[in-house]
C-alpha cells in the first residue's frame, strides 16, 4: 500500500538524519579517481519513487523508476550532476510529445523537496493538479521551472518567490486564480516569464511587480484578459520577446511600445487595436518578427516597415488594411513569411515577387500569404525564382488569367493554394515538374467557370508530388476519365475532385491504395459502377470522415459492413444515385455520424428498429425522396442533437410522436408527401422554439392551427399544404418573427462541420400556383413562405399576414375563406407568389397590390372578387386573363373593359374627384 505523502516525508527526513553518514561513506568509496559517481544518492532515489507513487503513468513512461533499477540517474527525464551525483534535472515535459496517451496526471510529492540540488524542473503538458507549498518553497536552487498546461488551480503558492536564482518561469495555461503577483518582486534574476492563459484582470496595481525584473528579455502575457498595463519603462534596453496577444489593449497601447528599440519579437495579435500602422515603428529596428493580426488596423501599409531590414516574419493578417503591398517590400531580403491575408489590399503583386526574388544570393520567402485580398493581375513569371519558398496561398482573391509554368520550379514548395479565383487557360506536366515536396494542393473554383481551368495531363504521367496528402480541385475540368495519375499518390487524406467532368467507372485500383483516406468528395460527377465501398477489397480506411459521393449515378446497395470498414464517418453522403435495396443497420451502427443524406436513390422497405439508437451527435438526416415504408423509428424522432430531419416523399405513416418534443435543437422538419396522420401538436410553439422549416404538405394531419403553434417565432417555412386541416387561420400569424424581417439566415449552418466548405445543401420544394413546382436549390437564405392550400380553412385571412414583409410566397388557395383580401397586401414588399384561388373571397382587388414589385406569379382565380383590377407596376407583367378568371365581378385589363361610370348629377367636385381616384 502506498504511504502517505506526509508520512513519506517524515520518513525520508529520518533516513537522511540517522542515515546519511553511511550515505555519504557510501558515496564516497563509489567514486573513482575522476571524482565521478555512477550511482544517486538513496534518498533521492526513494523521494522519486514517493513521488511516482501518486502519478498515473497510463503509458509507462516511468517504467524504468524501480526500486532494483539503482541509479536513478539513468531514468527516464532524471538528470544528474556527473560530480556530485545529485537530481539537478527533471524533464517530464509532454508538449513535446504531443501525445494525450502519454499524459502524466495526479498530485506532487511533498518528498521531492528533498532534490535540495535541483536546476531544472519540467512537467508542462500534463494534467497535475497540486503543489505543494513545502516543495516549491524548498528547492532554492531552481534556475528553470516550467508547469505550463497542466491542472493546477488555487492561488500561486507565494512560496515562489523564494527562488530567488530562478532565470525561466512558466505558469501558462492552467487554473490559477491569480489576483496579486507579490511573489516576481524577489525573482530578481528572471529572464524569461511566462503566464498566458491566466486572468490577470483582478490584479490591478500589482502587475506593477512585473516592471521590477531588470533581467527580463522575455515576457508572454497572452490571452490574459488585459485592458492595460504598466509603461514598462524598465525594458526599453533589455526586452526581446514581448507576446501581449489575444487581450483587450484598444488602439492606445500601440504607441507605448515604440520605444522598445531592442525588441526583436513583437505580438499584439487579438487585441481590438484600431487605427492606422504609426510611421513611428520604423525606429524598432531590431525587430525580427512582428504580429499584428486580427486587429482592426485601417489605412495603408506602410511603406517604412521596409526599414526594418531585419524583418523575418511579417503577419498583417486579418485587419482593414488597403492599398497596395507597398514598393519598398521587395527590399526585405531576410524576409520569410509575410502575411497580409483578410485585408482590402488592391493593385497587382508582380512588382513585389520580382523585386524580392532579386534578393542575393536568394530570396528567403518560404510563406506568401495573401489569400482573401483584393489583388489583381496575374501570377507573374518571376515566382519561380523564390526558390525558397515553401507555402503559396492566393486563395479567394481577384487574381486572374493563366498560371505560369515557373510554378513548376519551386522545388521546395509544400503548399500551393489557388483556389476561388478566376484562373483559365491548362496545367500541364511542366507545372508541377519539380514539386517533389508538395502536401496540399487546391486550386478549385467556387462554380464551375464557362471556361474551366484544364488538366493536360497524359495518360502515363507520373505526378512528382508522391508525398501529397490534400487534394482540392473543385470545379477544374480533369474528366471525362478517372485521373489515373492519382494512383502514385498513396498517401492521401483528402481528396476532393467535385465536378470535374467525370463520366467513367472508378478504376480497381482506386480503393486499395489509401488506407488513410480522411475525406473523399466526388460529387457532382457521372460515376457510374457499383460505390466503391461495395467493389471487390472496396474502400476501407478506419480514418474516413467524410465520404460525399451525391449527384453521381452509381449503382448497387449500401454495403452491410460500412461500420466495419468506415467506423469514425463523420459525414456521409450518397444522395442522388441509382442505389436500391433496404438501409442495412450498419449505417445505424456509425456512432460518430453528424449528416447522413441518402436523398433520391431507389432505396426502399422499413427502417431498421432502433436504428441510430442513442446517437450522441446525430445532426442531419435526410431519407427524402425514396421508396421506404413503413413507421420511423422512435430512435430517430429522439436523437438528441436532431437539428434537420428530412423524409419527405416516401411511404411512412404514423402520427408525430410526443418524443419530438424533447428535440429543442430541431430547426427543420421535412415530412411531406408521406402517409402521416393525427393532429398537429399543440406543444410544438412551446417545445421546439429553434424550429426555422416546417413541412408537412401532402399527408392526412386533421384538427387545426392552434395559437400556441404562434409560438415558433422563428419559423421562415411553414408549408401544411394538401392535408385535412380545419378552422380559421390564426391572428397571431403576425407572431412568426421569421418572416417579418428581410434579412437571410442560413438554416444550413447550424451545425459544427469539420470540413466547412461541405456543408449540408438539399432542396425544398414549394408548391405555387396551378401545380407548378418550384425548386430552391442550394441555400434557402432568402426563402420565407407559408403554404396553407388544399385544406378546409375558413373564415377571413388575416389582416396580421400583411406584417411578415420578408415572405416570398404566400399560397392559401383551394380552402373555404371568406372576406375581403387585406387591404395592405402591398406591404408584403418580398412577395413573388400570391395564390388565393378557389376560395369565396368578395370585394375588390386592393389597389396596393401594385406596390409587389417582386410578384411573378399571381392567381386570384375562382372568388367572387369584383370592381376593376389595379393596374400599373408589376401588374403589367402579368397579362394572362385566367390569373383573374371566375370572378364574374372583376373587369378591366387583362379582362374584358369595365362598363364607364354613369354621369350621376348632383355630386359636388370633390365628389367626383374621390370617386375617379377610387377607380383609378
Amino acid at each position: 500500500m502506498a504511504i502517505p505523502s506526509i508520512q513519506s516525508a517524515i520518513l525520508l527526513s529520518f533516513l537522511v538524519l540517522f542515515l546519511g553518514p553511511y550515505l555519504q561513506t557510501a558515496k564516497l568509496c563509489s567514486c573513482s579517481d575522476d571524482h565521478k559517481v555512477s550511482n544517486c544518492h538513496f534518498i533521492e532515489r526513494l523521494a522519486l519513487l514517493d513521488f511516482k507513487k501518486g502519478v498515473e503513468d497510463p503509458s509507462n513512461r516511468l517504467s524504468s523508476w524501480r526500486l532494483d533499477n539503482e541509479d536513478c540517474c539513468k531514468w527516464h527525464g532524471v538528470g544528474c550532476n556527473n560530480v556530485t551525483g545529485y537530481v539537478k534535472e527533471l524533464d517530464l515535459n509532454n508538449i513535446k510529445d504531443m501525445a494525450q496517451a502519454t499524459i502524466l496526471s495526479g498530485g506532487i510529492s511533498p518528498a521531492l523537496a528533498q532534490l535540495k540540488h535541483l536546476k531544472y524542473l519540467d512537467l508542462g503538458g500534463n494534467a497535475f493538479h497540486s503543489i505543494p507549498d513545502q516543495f516549491i518553497g524548498s528547492v532554492k536552487e531552481l534556475r528553470y521551472l516550467d508547469l505550463s498546461r497542466n491542472f493546477f488551480e488555487g492561488k500561486i503558492p507565494q512560496q515562489l518567490g523564494n527562488l530567488s536564482h530562478l532565470h525561466h518561469l512558466d505558469l501558462s495555461y492552467n487554473r490559477f486564480s491569480i489576483q496579486e503577483l507579490q511573489f516576481l518582486s524577489h525573482l530578481t534574476s528572471l529572464e524569461y516569464l511566462d503566464l498566458s492563459g491566466s486572468d490577470l484582470s483582478k490584479t490591478g496595481e500589482s502587475l506593477q511587480y512585473i516592471n521590477r525584473l531588470h533581467s527580463l528579455s522575455e515576457l508572454h502575457l497572452s490571452n490574459c484578459q488585459l485592458s492595460s498595463f504598466p509603461l514598462m519603462t524598465n525594458f526599453t534596453t533589455t526586452l526581446s520577446v514581448l507576446d501581449l496577444n489575444d487581450n483587450y489593449f484598444g488602439g492606445f497601447f500601440f504607441k507605448a511600445i515604440l520605444n522598445f528599440t531592442t525588441l526583436q519579437s513583437l505580438d499584439l495579435s487579438w487585441n481590438e487595436i484600431h487605427g492606422p500602422i504609426p510611421r513611428a515603428i520604423e525606429q524598432m529596428t531590431s525587430l525580427k518578427t512582428l504580429h499584428l493580426k486580427m486587429n482592426d488596423l485601417t489605412g495603408p501599409i506602410p511603406d517604412v516597415l521596409a526599414n526594418l531590414t531585419s524583418l523575418e516574419c511579417l503577419d498583417l493578417e486579418d485587419n482593414h488594411l488597403e492599398g497596395p503591398i507597398p514598393l519598398s517590400f521587395g527590399a526585405l531580403c531576410k524576409l520569410k513569411e509575410l502575411s497580409l491575408s483578410g485585408n482590402n489590399i488592391s493593385g497587382e503583386i508582380a512588382e513585389f515577387v520580382n523585386d524580392i526574388s532579386l534578393c542575393r544570393p536568394n530570396s528567403l520567402l518560404e510563406t506568401l500569404d495573401l489569400e482573401q485580398t483584393k489583388l489583381t493581375g496575374n501570377i507573374p513569371y518571376s515566382i519561380g525564382n523564390l526558390k525558397s519558398l515553401r507555402s503559396l496561398y492566393l486563395r479567394e482573391t481577384s487574381m486572374n488569367g493563366a498560371i505560369p509554368k515557373s510554378l513548376g520550379q519551386l522545388s521546395e514548395l509544400e503548399v500551393l493554394d489557388l483556389s476561388l479565383n478566376a484562373w483559365d487557360g491548362e496545367l500541364t506536366e511542366d507545372h508541377f515538374a519539380n514539386l517533389a515536396n508538395l502536401i496540399g494542393l487546391y486550386i478549385g473554383f467556387e462554380e464551375k467557370p464557362p471556361k474551366p481551368l484544364f488538366f493536360n495531363l497524359g495518360s502515363n504521367w507520373v505526378c512528382p508530388f508522391t508525398k501529397l496528402s490534400d487534394l482540392d480541385l473543385t470545379n477544374c475540368q480533369l474528366g471525362p476519365h478517372f485521373p489515373s495519375w492519382l494512383r502514385n499518390l498513396n498517401r492521401l487524406d483528402i481528396i476532393v475532385l467535385e465536378n470535374i467532368g467525370i463520366s467513367d467507372k472508378i478504376p480497381n485500383w482506386f480503393p486499395k491504395i489509401y488506407p488513410s483516406l480522411q475525406i473523399l468528395d466526388l460529387s457532382n460527377n457521372q460515376i457510374s459502377g457499383k460505390l466503391p465501398l461495395e467493389l471487390r477489397n472496396g474502400l476501407k480506411s478506419t480514418k474516413m470522415i467524410l465520404l460525399n459521393l451525391r449527384d453521381n449515378l452509381f449503382s448497387g446497395t449500401i454495403p452491410l459492413n460500412i461500420n466495419e470498414t468506415m467506423p469514425n464517418l463523420v459525414f456521409l453522403s450518397l444522395s442522388n444515385n441509382l442505389i436500391e435495396g433496404s438501409i442495412p443497420s450498419s449505417i445505424c451502427n456509425l456512432k460518430q455520424l453528424i449528416v447522413v443524406s441518402l436523398s433520391s436513390n431507389n432505396l426502399s422497405g422499413e427502417l431498421p428498429q432502433e436504428c441510430w439508437k442513442d446517437p450522441q451527435y446525430l445532426q442531419v438526416i435526410d431519407l427524402s425522396n425514396n421508396h421506404l415504408s413503413g413507421k420511423v423509428p422512435i430512435s430517430i424522432w429522439s436523437a438528441p442533437q436532431l437539428s434537420i430531419l428530412s423524409l419527405s416523399k416516401n411511404g411512412f405513416s404514423g402520427n408525430l410522436p410526443p418524443i419530438l418534443k424533447t428535440l429543442g435543437p430541431l430547426r427543420v422538419i421535412d415530412i411531406g408527401e408521406n402517409s402521416f396522420s393525427g393532429n398537429l401538436p399543440m406543444w410544438m410553439g412551446k417545445r421546439l422554439p429553434h424550429l426555422e422549416i416546417l413541412r408537412l404538405r401532402s399527408n392526412s394531419f386533421s384538427g387545426f392551427i392552434h395559437e400556441h403553434h404562434c409560438l415558433l417565432h422563428s419559423l421562415r417555412i411553414l408549408d401544411l399544404a394538401h392535408n385535412g386541416l380545419s378552422g380559421t387561420i390564426p391572428h397571431c400569424f403576425g407572431n412568426f418573427s421569421g418572416m417579418a424581417t428581410v434579412d437571410p439566415t442560413n438554416p444550413f449552418s447550424i451545425y459544427p462541420m469539420v470540413i466547412n466548405s461541405h456543408e449540408f445543401v438539399d432542396r425544398v420544394n414549394v408548391w405555387i400556383t396551378k401545380g407548378i413546382e418550384l425548386e430552391y436549390n442550394g441555400t434557402l437564405a432568402f426563402l420565407k413562405c407559408i403554404d396553407l392550400s388544399h385544406n378546409a380553412f375558413f373564415g377571413e385571412i388575416p389582416t396580421e399576414i400583411t406584417g411578415l414583409m420578408g415572405i416570398s410566397i404566400l399560397n392559401l388557395s383551394m380552402n373555404q375563406l371568406t372576406g375581403r383580401i387585406p387591404e395592405k397586401i402591398g406591404s408584403m414588399q418580398r412577395l413573388e407568389v400570391l395564390d388565393l384561388s378557389r376560395n369565396q373571397l368578395s370585394g375588390s382587388i386592393p389597389p396596393s397590390i401594385s406596390a409587389l414589385n417582386y410578384l411573378s406569379h399571381l392567381n386570384l382565380s375562382n372568388n367572387n372578387l369584383s370592381g376593376r383590377i389595379p393596374s400599373g407596376n408589376q401588374l403589367k407583367t402579368l397579362p394572362d386573363p385566367s390569373i383573374y378568371a371566375g370572378n364574374p365581378g372583376l373587369c378591366g385589363a387583362p379582362l374584358k373593359d369595365c362598363a364607364p361610370h354613369p354621369d350621376i348629377h348632383g355630386l359636388n367636385h370633390e365628389e367626383d374627384k374621390e370617386t375617379i381616384c377610387h377607380f383609378s
